[in-house]
């Protein structure tokens, strides 16, 4: 058997015996020295007891005490010594008494001379065999240890990194062949998952590119036809082939603007398949704020007066930014499309750009609606998404904006995201990673650094 639990399990029987063993000894030992002592402290006693004896003061009280202490002692000379003590003061002869309390009493001196010795031995060996026994479990435990750390923890370290670097995304590293025991078990568990994911990741990775290659496919080709609708419904709207009456005139508007979303929508999955397929061109350039906002605001004006919102922007501060303009722009007509969608009529949509207290460009869209509940500020960023409840109907929209706006954002360096109050509108923001500030002309070309101030 090579398992560890058999392993330690014998092991820890081995060295427990061992310890059974010598505490026996031990404990034998500490009964004979206690017996030693015991003898030792009745010699001294009794040597006392015989000392005061008076044949002038006899009691039998004390004849029968000195017999019944006489059956407990050994060997056999100490009993015959006390039963002659014993006998003379039982028949009250003094000269004899006196003769044989020294006899005793010498007796009793050469055997304490004989049991010191013996208590010193029995002293030695219970600290021997206590040394044995402390020594036997430092042993054990130091063996237990080093053993479980070599066979347990080094494994579980191993098995650690390898969880840490798949969950990094760090498949490379090689599969290693498990120990025979139970940490190796665990290893070809978790080697027979790794290599399940990573299949699985292989055809999933497969299934995307074959869905991003069908969006792409199937939106090129609803795209071209749908152009060609939206061209004709124009032509129809303005009497090429005759005037249409009102009747015809509302339904040739209600199909154009029908094929308006369906155009809307097919340019957003096609962004969203080149976003996720990471085939999104991006044109970079360094393009002051001005650059992007005023056209912005300039083309969602419409929006804004059908709705009867008034749009506004504070000072933007002289700084310029690395960025696809088209784009960043894009970000930002989702946005305040958004929030003119969700304000009231008369209501306020505020832009704002700053340079926040970590040095980061920050630019925001404040508006005046109902808000997004908590539980929603991060649903709203996810593909087909919206924040509805009872009293934030579904809105008409693709809701691939938000996620389109994020994919966007991250690939300028830059987070999105929102904060909103209840009944007190709501705040979306997007940084952009690489921005300076403008100096003048000849200075706007110097060298830029990400989320700084140039110097």
């Amino acid at each position: 058997m090579k398992s560890i639990r058999f392993r330690l399990l014998s092991f820890t029987i081995f060295a427990t015996s061992i310890i059974v063993y010598f505490g026996n000894l031990c404990l034998t030992s500490f009964y004979e020295y206690k017996n030693a002592q015991g003898s030792l402290r009745q010699s001294f006693d009794l040597q006392d007891r015989i000392k005061l004896l008076d044949v002038w003061k006899y009691q039998r009280s004390v004849v029968e005490e000195l017999q019944a202490i006489r059956s407990t002692i050994e060997p056999e000379h100490r009993m015959t010594s006390l039963s002659n003590v014993i006998q003379s003061y039982a028949d009250k002869n003094p000269s004899a008494l006196s003769r044989r309390i020294d006899h005793f009493i010498q007796n009793e001196t050469e055997y304490r001379k004989h049991q010191l010795p013996l208590t010193t031995y029995f002293e030695r060996r219970i600290e021997y065999f206590f040394v044995v026994i402390l020594s036997v479990m430092f042993i054990t435990l130091l063996i237990i240890y080093a053993y479980i750390r070599e066979t347990v923890f080094r494994e579980i370290d191993s098995l650690s990194r390898k969880m840490i670097d798949f969950l990094n995304q760090k498949y490379t590293y090689q599969f290693a062949l498990p120990s025979s025991n139970e940490m190796g078990d665990l290893q070809a568990t978790f080697n027979s998952l790794a290599q399940k994911v990573l299949s699985q990741m292989d055809e999933l990775k497969t299934l995307d590119r074959a869905k991003s290659d069908f969006l792409s496919i199937a939106s090129h080709e609803l795209r071209t036809p749908l152009t060609s609708i939206k061209g004709s419904l124009s032509l129809l709207k303005t009497g090429v082939v005759g005037s249409l009456n009102e009747a015809s005139g509302n339904l040739v508007r209600i199909a154009e603007s029908e094929t308006d979303r369906l155009i809307r929508l097919i340019n957003d999955l096609l962004d969203l398949a080149k976003i996720d397929a990471h085939r999104l061109p991006l044109t970079k350039k360094w393009c002051s704020l001005n650059e992007v906002i005023k056209p912005t605001l300039e083309g969602i004006q419409g929006l804004a007066k059908t709705a009867g919102v008034r749009l506004m922007h504070n000072e933007l501060p002289p700084v310029e930014a690395l960025m696809d303009r088209d784009r960043i722009q894009q970000v930002l007509t989702n946005l305040i499309s958004n929030a003119i969608k969700y304000s009231s009529k008369n209501s306020l949509v505020q832009i704002n750009a700053e340079i926040d207290g970590s040095q980061q460009l920050v630019i925001s869209v404040h508006d005046q609606g109902k808000g997004i509940a908590p539980e929603d500020q991060d649903l709203i960023f996810q593909k087909f998404r919206q924040a509805t409840n009872s009293e934030n109907p579904l809105v008409k929209g693709t809701g691939l904006g938000l996620a389109i706006a994020k994919a966007l954002v991250e690939e300028h360096q830059g987070i999105i995201g929102v904060h909103s109050t209840a009944k007190k509108g709501s705040t979306f923001y997007f940084t952009l990673g690489e921005w300076r500030f403008i100096l003048d002309k000849d200075e706007s070309t110097e060298e830029p650094f990400s989320n700084g101030v140039a110097a």
